[in-house]
């Protein structure tokens, strides 16, 4: 069985290819919109609906015909998502013979890379794979996951960014930023939030003041 290299892409301004039209397609599609990738190209003689939609919006190109080995000119990613066991493994082939990374929907251990499940909480992203061996595994640990990280930490990871930046701007001064920072992170969980605390900078300047101070978090 191969072993991963976990890694985080920036798909922007990057190629995506999909070859296929179905539920498949479309889960990856709409994981490579969420991820930011912005040149998406799906390659199928039928759509989903609800590919055609995303189509129709200007989110994806579609292409309704059969897949060509020069569909993969210029790709970055490639995705083998169709119902054929013989396309998929065609585009394996022709896909590692030109040097890109393929995901092979129908047989992981075929292409270059898998795409695990994942939770996403604005700019907190977590991952979790069992490299095929329990789908099952990944779903309870998914599940337990997002239960105990919440729709909130977006909110709560957004004010740890704004917070980093101003520690570690010029005017702030501090004996230890780093340690000043793992200390928000470390308290973080608990901190008493509103839907106005994000990008309120008096929130941050007061936090700021408690974490320097030793204060308690209460009403903060």
């Amino acid at each position: 069985m191969p072993s991963y290299y976990p890694l985080y892409v920036n798909l922007r301004g990057r190629r995506c290819i999909v070859i296929g039209g179905g539920s498949v397609s479309e889960r990856k599609v709409r994981g490579l919109l969420d991820s930011g990738a912005d040149m998406v190209t799906v390659i199928a003689p039928a759509a989903s609906p609800g590919l055609a939609e995303l189509a129709a919006k200007g989110s994806i190109q579609l292409l309704s015909r059969e897949y060509q080995e020069e569909d993969l000119t210029g790709a970055f990613l490639v995705f083998a998502a169709t119902d054929r066991r013989e396309i998929n493994e065609a585009v394996s082939r022709a896909g590692t013979r030109l040097g890109l990374l393929v995901n092979v929907a129908d047989n992981a251990d075929e292409g270059g890379f898998i795409t695990p499940s994942v939770i996403r909480r604005g700019e907190l992203l977590l991952s979790i794979t069992t490299g095929g061996a329990s789908p099952s595994l990944t779903a309870l640990i998914r599940q337990e996951l997002a239960e105990h990280y919440g729709h909130d930490y977006g909110q709560r990871v957004e004010l740890l960014r704004l917070l980093r930046q101003k520690v570690l701007s010029n005017e702030f001064h501090h004996k230890n930023k780093q340690e000043l920072l793992r200390k928000a992170a470390q308290e973080i969980s608990a901190l008493k939030l509103d839907n106005e605390n994000v990008r309120d900078h008096e929130f941050i300047d007061q936090w700021m003041i408690r974490l320097t101070t030793g204060g308690s978090n209460n009403g903060v």
